[in-house]
């Protein structure tokens, strides 16, 4: 089926997607990164959770790859854990390309939320 190809290749975009954000986090410009040193309120547990929620999505798009129930469940969870702790982290700078490397990831995120719920791709993940 053409549509489980699509869906495969956007699990692996996002892949390469989420691979080249943290890559892209090491090449930030000085004037941002002396912005989020000065204006940044994250905390080491905080950071932990975000390598905990990182390692909880490589795994997901393992499942989601291989078109495994729980895949669908832990995406539609860890989507909207992330809406909801990106609203209170405050400001944060970020370059050009890192805008648009965002947009893009959350633009991927609203694709596979849509062949995961509005096309015949859910019944791969009734099996």
């Amino acid at each position: 089926m053409y549509l489980k190809t699509i869906f495969k290749r956007l699990v692996l975009t996002d892949l390469a997607l989420s691979i080249l954000i943290i890559v892209s986090v090491f090449y930030e410009s000085e004037q941002v990164a002396i912005f989020n040193e000065k204006y940044s309120i994250m905390s080491d547990s905080m950071s932990i959770f975000y390598l905990i929620i990182l390692v909880v999505w490589l795994v997901n798009l393992y499942f989601l790859y291989n078109f495994k129930k729980i895949g669908k469940q832990i995406f539609v969870s860890l989507f909207i854990i992330t809406i909801i702790i990106i609203l209170p982290s405050g400001s944060m700078a970020v370059d050009a390309k890192d805008y648009i490397l965002d947009g893009l990831g959350w633009s991927l995120n609203g694709a596979m939320l849509v062949f995961l719920y509005f096309t015949p791709i859910k019944k791969e993940f009734e099996k």
